[in-house]
């Protein structure tokens, strides 16, 4: 992807916003790991619901299927308000949400299921809860082997942090850093020692040293594929 396309996926972020909207990447650790409401389908299929337990508003028509398919419908049992951790772009960070459990221990399938609740984010949180409308929220996480990275110097420093090949093959080299006022995205690339020679077919961690033109601040860090990546702050 070109670096404007990737930069521009983030024009329309409300940098400014009090309180800064929520760039939410994926669950964190602990109850945190349960799927979210909003996939549901994967989770409960065509499958209507059904509640022995009072609910927020809105929550059980939230619950429903597009398209039911007439089949037994799955109960709620209990609802329990949580604080998970999740991961979002300045960090992990807990969130208000409602744990909510089922009848039973839903079959696994080809494309889910397994699961014995499902997590809805509170109301007041889901409403600040940004992503780029042009971005498919399939790849909120992020890339597999792409870790946190580390802010430092009052956000002027990035340790970032990538899965690149063996350091004794190639050196890690800054190419650029590319910003908008939305989004920084920087661009790393690997120098390999021996052009043309075969590397092998391993990665490790591999780690650059970024100093921005300026400090980060509220702004989403960014990979080259526009997809946000997740900073936690060292001072």
């Amino acid at each position: 992807m070109p670096v404007e396309e990737a930069l521009a996926l983030w024009d329309e972020f409300p940098v400014r916003r009090e309180p800064r909207p929520i760039v939410l990447m994926d669950a964190a650790i602990g109850p945190g790991q349960l799927p979210r409401i909003e996939e549901r389908e994967r989770v409960l299929g065509a499958r209507p619901v059904v509640s022995d337990v009072e609910l927020p508003s809105g929550m059980l028509e939230r619950l429903q299927p597009t398209h039911p398919d007439g089949s037994e419908p799955v109960r709620v049992t209990r609802m329990q308000f949580v604080w998970p951790e999740f991961r979002t772009d300045p960090g992990h960070r807990p969130l208000p949400a409602y744990r909510l459990e089922f009848s039973e221990r839903l079959p696994r399938t080809r494309v889910g299921g397994g699961f014995p609740a499902l997590l809805a984010l509170d109301e007041r949180v889901a409403s600040r809860v940004w992503w780029p409308e042009r971005l498919s929220t399939r790849w909120r996480g992020g890339l597999p082997g792409l870790t946190a990275s580390t802010l430092m110097d009052g956000g002027r420093t990035i340790r970032l942090l990538f899965q690149g090949c063996l350091p004794s093959y190639a050196a890690v080299r800054l190419r650029a850093v590319h910003e908008s006022a939305t989004a920084v995205l920087v661009d790393i690339e690997e120098v390999p020692y021996r052009p043309g020679s075969p590397m092998p077919l391993a990665a490790i961690g591999r780690m650059a040293v970024v100093r921005l033109p300026r400090a980060l601040g509220g702004r989403v860090l960014v990979h080259a594929d526009g997809l946000p990546i997740e900073v936690m702050g060292a001072g």
